[in-house]
């Protein structure tokens, strides 16, 4: 989570205290219960962007089968009873100095105090041809919802002999475990529905996190399954090609049945406007 906006304490000259949280993630809704339960009197907002929250986390379980997608999906009714307003446009400006968010619809909430904790936001561009549009023909699936049940489907149309291509990027982006586990659990699916299809693994790094465990699983659960491509190797993705469904490095050009193109990442475009994010795009830890 960034905070702008700060001081020592939390007071308003005209009355309880106004703090907006942008961001209806784990975090946001974390944040806003707990100011809730800190000081009943506080005037709490939560920004959502829409009316439900759509989890990433096991959403390659949900890709896989093992998991029905309406168990990543949750409200925000249990945090209105807690007496936390809720707004479910988006954020789309945040002015420190007036003390002000905007919101899509045009309405402005004045703050005390604000905390924005949007998750991240897709770098789109970073591999030549992904773009928007080219997302709905080869997913990232980063965010829940409409990617994870898009990457789902497009499995299970996949005739088996087909290859799976999964694009990891390099550091930093959200979760870094995830492109390995997110090949796991495709793996899993293939090997129970698909057996004669395999899942490559385009990596624009050499290393990654928890890798002599992922590679421990792979060779005992699912051999000759998945491959990892390195950097080293030409495993960096360079651009993408949608009407083909083509998919190209350095070192070659590949034509799978299904991509998941996992592309760079930054912090959410809120946290750039309300001035809490650096050039890196994303928002500096500081330590006190």
């Amino acid at each position: 989570m960034a905070t702008a906006g700060l001081a020592p304490a939390v007071v308003s000259a005209q009355g309880a205290a106004k703090v907006v949280v942008v961001g209806g993630g784990f975090a946001g809704a974390t944040c806003v219960r707990a100011l809730r339960k800190l000081d009943p009197n506080l005037q709490v907002t939560l920004i959502t962007g829409g009316r439900t929250f759509s989890a990433c986390p096991f959403s390659s379980s949900v890709i896989a089968g093992l998991r029905d997608p309406s168990r990543l999906e949750f409200t925000y009714d249990a945090i209105s009873a807690a007496g936390v307003r809720v707004a479910t446009e988006a954020a789309i400006a945040a002015d420190p100095m007036a003390r002000v968010v905007a919101l899509q619809g045009g309405d402005k909430l004045p703050y005390d105090r604000l905390v924005i904790a949007p998750g991240v936001g897709i770098k789109w561009g970073a591999i030549m041809g992904y773009t928007e549009a080219a997302a709905e023909k080869m997913p990232h699936a980063w965010t829940g919802g409409s990617q994870t049940m898009l990457l789902r489907r497009q499995l299970e149309a996949m005739p088996d002999g087909g290859l799976v291509v999964v694009s990891a990027p390099a550091t930093p982006y959200r979760c870094p475990p995830a492109p390995y586990e997110r090949a796991s659990l495709i793996a899993h699916y293939l090997k129970a529905n698909k057996p004669k299809s395999k899942v490559l693994i385009l990596d624009a790094k050499d290393s990654y996190s928890k890798q002599s465990l992922f590679e421990e699983a792979w060779a005992a659960r699912y051999p000759g399954l998945i491959e990892w491509v390195p950097l080293s190797k030409g495993g960096s993705v360079t651009s993408v090609e949608p009407a083909t469904l083509t998919v190209k490095t350095d070192f070659e050009d590949y034509k799978p049945a299904v991509a998941n193109i996992v592309p760079p990442q930054r912090a959410a475009a809120i946290a750039a406007r309300a001035g809490v994010a650096d050039r890196t795009g994303w928002c500096p830890a500081m330590r006190h």
